[in-house]
């Protein structure tokens, strides 16, 4: 990873969409800074389109796409895409809805098999809100729990033919193939008609988790906030930059530069 301040002009000017994860990336314990809010206006005013890709839940989502200054955001690590239209919303399922929640009551029989053998863990509160995947705590409301717990967690889920990728707070295990790249890929390419070039040059991606290394994968302009170093060895994959800050104020250092260099290009310079 190179200092983001090193990060070309030439590749901030070109850059038209900015998608970020939210949980310890915009937020910090939880919560959204105003600046850090107020940076994604200044985004979405000057055309930067924002798009949230989370492991969060769809009811999280759904106010989300209601009330931020977002292009859709997407959720459940990619089962879904929301789209504010109006004031409807307008959803692009990676799959057939009923066939996500049917998957979804097996994902959760083996997470509360789990459950038992890890009695530290627990479901994430906001289960209740979610349309496809499942979430255990293993440190949002729960004490936190040590890395060998939770890649012992993540090992139960794989072992029964789920997939499970840790975030900051939550495991979240699913089945089918979607991920947050995959679903980020589609929704770009069929919801906003970027082609591969697009893709490549006009797209940037801000982390902080080991549930972001598809995105640091698939997309050629990537960004770790500096609190994704804790979770440096179990990436998998790391992103092409880092912030000097940490969460919002990282990506607020993101924003300043993006706007800055669009800036000195529509000012003819």
């Amino acid at each position: 990873m190179q200092a983001f301040a090193h990060c070309p002009a030439t590749t901030l000017s070109g850059i038209r969409y900015l998608l970020t994860d939210i949980d310890d990336t915009l937020t910090r314990e939880g919560r959204l800074d105003a600046s850090t809010l107020a940076a994604l206006e200044r985004l979405e005013a000057a055309g930067i389109k924002v798009i949230p890709v989370t492991g969060g839940c769809a009811g999280w989502c759904d106010h989300i796409a209601r009330a931020w200054p977002v292009a859709a955001v997407i959720g459940e690590n990619g089962a879904f895409a929301f789209q504010r239209q109006g004031q409807r919303i307008l959803t692009t399922w990676w799959e057939d809805e009923a066939r996500l929640r049917a998957r979804q009551r097996h994902v959760m029989t083996v997470a509360r098999q789990l459950l038992l053998n890890h009695p530290q863990a627990a479901l994430a509160q906001d289960q209740p809100f979610r349309y496809a995947d499942v979430a255990v705590d293993h440190c949002q409301a729960v004490s936190p729990l040590s890395q060998a717990q939770i890649h012992a967690i993540i090992a139960g889920f794989t072992a029964a033919g789920i997939q499970a990728r840790a975030s900051s707070i939550h495991i979240n295990a699913w089945q089918g193939d979607f991920d947050k790249a995959r679903m980020a890929v589609r929704v770009l390419t069929e919801t906003f008609g970027l082609d591969r070039m697009q893709l490549e040059q006009e797209v940037m991606y801000v982390g902080d988790a080991p549930n972001d290394a598809p995105m640091f994968a698939t997309f050629r302009h990537t960004v770790g906030v500096a609190n994704i170093l804790k979770h440096r060895a179990a990436l998998g994959w790391e992103p092409a930059w880092l912030t000097r800050h940490g969460h919002g104020a990282g990506v607020e250092e993101i924003a300043d530069a993006l706007l800055g260099s669009h800036a000195t290009i529509d000012s003819g310079h």
